[in-house]
C-alpha cells in the first residue's frame, strides 16, 4: 500500500542541472520544496575514483549510469500508420539514473549558441536574402536573442566555474580566444586548462596555416576551488570526473544555496 507523505508547495522532478537550478532559485521564497530522482547518489570518491572509472564492462556496455531501458523507456514508430512500440536499447539518447542525473557525469562542455543560431531565419533574409530558403524549409528564429540570454549564460559559466578564455569581450576581439564567438560582457571565471601536448602541436600547426585556435569551453576548474581540485588538462575528461574538479549539480548548488 503506497504511503502518503505530507504535502508540500513545490515538486521537482528530475535533480539534474535545471531541476536543481530551478530548485536553487526557489529556496530563497520560503516555500517548502521536493525533487525527486530516480536512482542512487554517486560522489567522486568511491563511485568515481581509479581504476572504477575505467571498468568499460560496466559503463560503456551496461551503461549502468544511464536509465535502464529494460525497465523504464519510451515507445516509438515511425510513422501514424505503425505501432508504437517500446525501445530496449537507446543509441546515443541516454538519460542519466542518479541523483544528479547525467551532470554527475557529463564531460562539461559549455558553448554558447551564437547569436545567428537564436535568429536564423532574419539573419539569412539579410544576408543572403529570400531565395536563399526553399519553400519546403520550416525556419523561424528563437523569439529570443543572444543578447536576451547573455547575462544567463554568464551565470551559469559563473555558477560551474567555467575554465577558457574570451575571443569577445564587449565586441573586442581576442587573440588565443573564440573570436567567433558572441560578444560576452566580461572573462571567464577561470584561465584556460593546461593544454595537452597533443594541443600544442594542434595550436601551432592551424597558426601555421593562417586560422584561430582556441581552446573550449569547459566546466573543469584550472585552479583548485574550495569544492573542487585542479583539471589534469583538457584532454582529461574521465580525469576530470575522477579527481573531483568538474561541476557537478547537486554539490555545487548546495555550496551555494541559502
Amino acid at each position: 500500500m503506497a504511503t502518503r507523505l505530507k504535502g508540500v508547495d513545490i515538486v521537482i522532478v528530475g535533480l539534474g542541472w535545471t531541476g536543481g537550478i530551478l530548485a536553487k532559485e526557489l529556496c530563497g521564497t520560503g516555500l517548502s520544496i521536493v525533487a525527486l530522482e530516480r536512482g542512487k547518489p554517486r560522489d567522486t570518491n568511491p563511485d568515481f575514483m581509479m581504476p572504477t572509472i575505467h571498468d568499460e564492462l560496466r559503463y560503456a556496455r551496461r551503461h549502468e549510469l544511464m536509465q535502464n531501458a529494460a525497465r523504464d523507456t519510451l515507445t516509438f514508430r515511425n510513422n501514424s500508420n505503425e505501432t508504437a512500440l517500446p525501445m530496449r536499447q537507446l543509441g546515443s539518447f541516454l538519460p542519466g539514473e542518479g541523483v544528479g542525473g547525467a551532470g554527475v557525469h557529463w564531460n562539461g562542455q559549455t558553448w554558447r549558441w551564437l547569436p545567428w543560431d537564436h535568429e536564423p531565419l532574419r539573419r539569412t533574409l539579410s544576408r543572403y536574402g529570400k531565395s536563399a530558403i526553399p519553400p519546403e524549409m520550416n525556419l523561424q528564429d528563437w523569439g529570443v536573442t543572444y543578447d536576451d540570454l547573455e547575462p544567463y549564460y554568464d551565470r551559469f559559466e559563473y555558477l560551474c566555474g567555467v575554465s577558457c578564455k574570451a575571443g569577445n569581450l564587449r565586441g573586442v576581439k581576442i587573440d588565443g580566444g573564440n573570436v567567433f564567438e558572441g560578444p560576452r560582457q566580461r572573462e571567464f571565471p577561470n584561465p584556460p586548462l593546461i593544454r595537452s601536448h597533443a594541443g600544442e602541436l594542434f595550436d601551432k600547426a592551424t597558426r601555421r596555416l593562417g586560422y584561430h585556435p582556441f581552446p573550449g569551453p569547459a566546466a573543469d576548474a584550472s585552479p583548485p576551488t574550495s569544492t573542487r581540485t585542479a583539471s589534469p588538462s583538457d584532454s582529461a575528461i574521465i580525469a576530470a570526473i575522477a579527481t573531483g574538479s568538474a561541476a557537478r549539480p547537486t554539490p555545487r548548488r548546495a555550496r551555494i544555496s541559502p
